[in-house]
């Protein structure tokens, strides 16, 4: 007797980047899922502000922190009728080898991959500056490895970011097995605004929300302020994010770190600005984007963020070079000289909110795991030159 299709993720940790559209997906397929984790929580995001997952829907099983590679192969062997779905695939060595033994079975499965990052700055802190160099040389040949080993052997790859896309391409994953894809969240129910916030303001309201750590680049938001200033500009900065905002160019006239927004409550708080800014010297996605966008807010972001793609393909915002404050600075400038542009990227993020749900998500990934032979899935929403 043939077992019923279902799904089994797997996930470091379950996390609301994913959850949502993972529940999605088990909705529009039909098919039943549950999601193997690592853990339950992750303490450097905990760190940050983070809580656990809000979906409460899908059955996590946790895969012993011992567990030896018989009883993985045992595992995927009992799961041989699943579709697998390995998220952040390359985050934790027992997620690899269960992604190894699904490869040597020949089992159904995709990989949901953020890019590598082409630097050395700490995904989480600042700390481990020389590990993280030597990482950032030997990432390229160890995910040339991954790409020959088990990415040619997936059945596709959901790409987090045109450079995911373009990474896996050169590891040599043909073009037909790689679907543009992104992390996406729920819109919160929209927030009361008073009179006095909503009222139109002089000064250009600006928000950060991320870590206070040398990838996002906050030094180059309160350079980019301050050079605004000083040519007479109405500009204030607000920064939310956990970590230490020495050194980041703070003044506490212009430019303020405002602490930790509590879990949940981005959209909220990201509302009562006109524009949130995001210049990451790395971002493999970038969250906060999606956040701002679903709240009506614009968004300025470098290049090096991979959810800039929302940013230019619905004309909700603009993109900088990474790295580049001057360039920031003449983003921000243009807000300030041009009253009609800052309405007209609004109207963008309504285009962006429209289509970039879970749902919408789930949809996506339905279309390529759902197809019959020779069908093409649907069009990537977000990524103009998808050429499906």
């Amino acid at each position: 007797m043939t077992a019923a299709p279902a799904f089994v993720a797997w996930q470091p940790v379950l996390t609301d980047h994913q959850a949502y559209t993972l529940q999605a997906l088990a909705g529009v397929s039909g098919w039943p899922l549950h999601c193997m984790v690592m853990q339950t929580e992750d303490p450097a995001r905990k760190a940050q502000g983070w809580l656990d997952t809000q979906v409460t829907s899908i059955e996590r099983r946790v895969l012993p922190a011992k567990a030896s590679l018989r009883q993985l192969w045992k595992l995927m062997g009992r799961e041989s009728h699943a579709v697998h779905l390995f998220g952040s695939p390359f985050d934790q060595p027992r997620q690899m080898w269960a992604l190894v033994i699904a490869a040597i079975r020949g089992l159904d499965y995709y990989l949901i991959s953020e890019p590598y990052s082409p630097g050395d700055a700490g995904y989480f802190d600042d700390s481990r500056r020389l590990a993280n160099r030597v990482k950032a040389a030997l990432r390229p040949w160890i995910y040339r490895i991954y790409g020959i080993t088990v990415g040619r052997r997936a059945r596709g790859i959901f790409a987090i970011s045109e450079l995911a896309v373009s990474q896996y391409a050169r590891s040599g994953v043909q073009s037909e097995r790689l679907f543009p894809f992104g992390y996406f969240v729920p819109a919160t129910p929209a927030p009361v605004i008073t009179a006095a916030a909503a009222a139109v303001s002089p000064t250009l309201r600006v928000v950060f929300v991320g870590s206070l750590i040398r990838r996002k680049g906050v030094d180059l938001l309160t350079a980019a302020v301050a050079q605004l200033r000083r040519e007479g500009h109405a500009v204030t900065l607000d920064a939310y994010g956990s970590g230490s905002a020495s050194g980041l160019g703070f003044d506490g006239a212009a430019s303020y770190h405002r602490g930790s927004i509590p879990f949940g409550k981005a959209q909220d708080i990201i509302a009562g600005y006109d524009v949130l800014v995001l210049p990451s010297h790395y971002d493999g996605w970038g969250v906060v984007v999606n956040e701002a966008l679903l709240a009506g807010v614009p968004v300025i972001c470098s290049d090096a963020v991979g959810a800039r793609v929302l940013v230019e393909t619905f004309g909700a915002g603009e993109v900088f070079p990474s790295g580049d404050a001057a360039a920031l600075a003449d983003r921000l400038r243009d807000l300030l000289q041009t009253p009609s542009l800052l309405p007209a990227l609004r109207q963008g993020t309504h285009r962006a909110a429209a289509c970039s749900t879970p749902e919408d998500a789930a949809r996506y990934m339905w279309s390529v795991i759902g197809r019959r032979p020779g069908a093409l899935p649907l069009a990537s929403p977000w990524y103009p030159h998808d050429g499906r």
